[in-house]
């Protein structure tokens, strides 16, 4: 009998609620029996009588999980950090150099209606992942929670393991994830590192250079200091096996050749936290220490700019939001930081774009460029002082928007379309590639697949997108939004009414009223500069869109209890 008759995989999700905090680093059991981890007999006990004694012996299943592998697609994910639209050549950036994106966008498709329904990285991310709505899923900084590790189990990468495929991460992770057998969730649990075959991450902010700090000891083999380049080794040995790279790690063995792969490659930069770190140490390459330099005088402000030092009337009503934000967007408060900060925006985008570029020649080398499937995005854009605010949350067109193309090369006419103006969200990205894939997408999904949009077929999609932030921490009022190809309407919430995350998820459809509200024209005001929500000529459009929203904010929330952990014993 073959093995793929009876042996059943083990779901990642569940296995790795075993892991206790010293098995973190990697709870995967064809190394468990190497490394002689002595709770080895308590793993198996639980679990011979699930998968047989093949689990022993370290098998991976085959058979019926990845029938028809070898024709389906390689799926490559690139995440960019802050990054807003308009930074690349293809999006008529008049200084950067983003030769190999372009390439992507040249034959793939572009779609210039893009957004991050939440534009905070922890539930940006997590939306990716999930094909869910923040409202849905439930993590963010201030939720205190985790991912359930069954919840877990309905992303993409894990449905696509699951489905046969190798599945790899690199850069940085901020979705907190899981609970293992002692109550630790989330970071500290294990479960995310576990459910990876390839795993070259941190969790939280990287840096630029990551191997400063001491979190993120995992990439001490890197011979790179800085982060693009760390993770461009991580990406090569995934390709091609560096003995040096795997000396000492157990769980960086580069993709078995026929097996279909989904790499996750997910950056800190443009991040602050990133490109306030640069330092222009000798060590760096000429592009993070003088690149784009000489070009600093031809940086343009956004046209509603606005230095600290020249508000006079601010943007938002000091009661709704006191306009105070974290001190890494200080650097938006007078126009020659701004100016400074974007140069380092510039560099690292480019340093993503050279990454991009040998893992294109890497494609081609080994065979598989037309088999591979690439989407470039980023978890949200972000404010350059526009009407004199900075950061990322607020609901404004610089916060929300961002790039997107997904490049699917497999046949001569997949393309379809050469860009879209549908609205279209990372919430999407989980069904599409799970299409793509040819694995089913689970029950209660949000996101919808692209297909239909990137082959122009005719097909109903969304006429309103919804958008929200539920992040109360660092001052920001609760808000939610809708967003049609012209209007946009958005509603602030009282401060002195927040309360637990989960309470605050449900406050409007109980009856919470906001104390402050926006309307804005987009085909007539692209910088909403006009709040047009006491213009009675428009009074009919806001209250569609007012009806819009209060639909649209049950819908996603819906009526089940969140599938998250909110206790850690950390």
């Amino acid at each position: 009998m073959k093995g793929q008759n009876f042996v059943k995989e083990i779901p990642r999700a569940e296995y790795a609620e075993l892991a206790k905090p010293e098995l973190a680093m990697r709870l995967k059991f064809h190394f468990l029996q190497d490394k002689g981890i002595q709770d080895m007999g308590k793993v198996l006990t639980r679990f011979l009588p699930y998968c047989g004694l093949v689990l022993a012996l370290g098998c991976t299943p085959t058979g019926d999980d990845i029938s028809g592998a070898a024709s389906r697609p390689n799926v490559i994910v690139i995440l960019a950090d802050d990054m807003r639209v308009g930074y690349t050549g293809y999006d008529g950036h008049p200084i950067i150099k983003t030769p190999n994106i372009d390439r992507l966008a040249e034959g793939g498709t572009v779609f210039h209606n893009a957004f991050a329904t939440s534009a905070v990285c922890m539930p940006s991310r997590t939306t990716l992942l999930t094909g869910l709505y923040e409202r849905r899923h439930g993590i963010n900084f201030n939720s205190k929670s985790s991912m359930t590790n069954e919840a877990w189990a309905r992303t993409y990468p894990m449905l696509m393991r699951d489905a046969g495929y190798y599945v790899g991460y690199i850069g940085k992770n901020h979705t907190p994830v899981g609970k293992n057998e002692d109550g630790v969730i989330g970071y500290g649990s294990g479960v995310m590192e576990a459910s990876f075959d390839y795993w070259y991450a941190g969790h939280g902010h990287l840096g630029f250079y990551p191997k400063d700090k001491e979190k993120h000891k995992i990439f001490a083999n890197a011979k790179a200091d800085t982060q693009v380049e760390i993770m461009e080794e991580g990406m090569e040995n995934f390709f091609t096996p560096d003995i040096a790279f795997q000396q000492g790690y157990d769980f960086l063995d580069s993709r078995p050749a026929g097996k279909p792969f989904a790499l996750l490659l997910n950056f800190n930069v443009p991040h602050d936290s990133s490109t306030g770190s640069m330092q222009q140490r000798d060590s760096d390459l000429a592009l993070y220490r003088t690149e784009y330099r000489d070009k600093i005088d031809q940086i343009e402000l956004p046209s509603t700019y606005i230095a600290e030092a020249d508000i006079v009337t601010p943007k938002i009503p000091e009661s709704v939001y006191n306009g105070e934000y974290i001190k890494g967007y200080n650097y938006v408060k007078n126009p020659d930081d701004m100016k400074e900060r974007q140069i380092r925006t510039i560099q690292t985008i480019s340093g993503i774009d050279k990454l991009l570029g040998k893992l294109l020649d890497k494609l081609d080398d080994q065979g598989i460029a037309d088999d591979t499937i690439i989407v470039f995005t980023s978890d949200h854009g972000l404010l350059h002082g526009e009407h004199g605010l900075g950061g990322k949350v607020l609901l404004y067109e610089p916060s929300i928007r961002i790039p997107l193309v997904v490049y699917d090369p497999r046949s001569a006419d997949s393309r379809g379309v050469a860009s879209s103006e549908a609205l279209v969200a990372l919430v999407d990205i989980a069904p599409t590639l799970l299409e793509l894939a040819g694995v089913p997408a689970p029950p209660g999904i949000q996101g919808r697949d692209l297909g239909p949009l990137m082959q122009g077929a005719e097909t109903k999609w969304r006429k309103v997108l919804f958008l929200e932030n539920n992040m109360t921490i660092q001052n920001y009022p609760r808000m939610e939004a809708v967003r049609t190809d012209r209007w946009k309407y958005v509603r602030y919430f009282d401060k002195a009414l927040d309360q637990e995350y989960a309470d605050m998820l449900v406050a409007s459809i109980n009856g919470e009223e906001p104390v402050y509200e926006e309307l804005f024209d987009l085909k007539n005001d692209p910088t909403e500069t006009r709040n047009l929500v006491s213009d009675p000529a428009r009074g009919e459009v806001l209250e569609l869109l007012r009806a819009e929203n209060a639909v649209l904010v049950k819908q996603f929330r819906g009526q089940d209890p969140l599938n998250t952990y909110t206790k850690n014993k950390n």
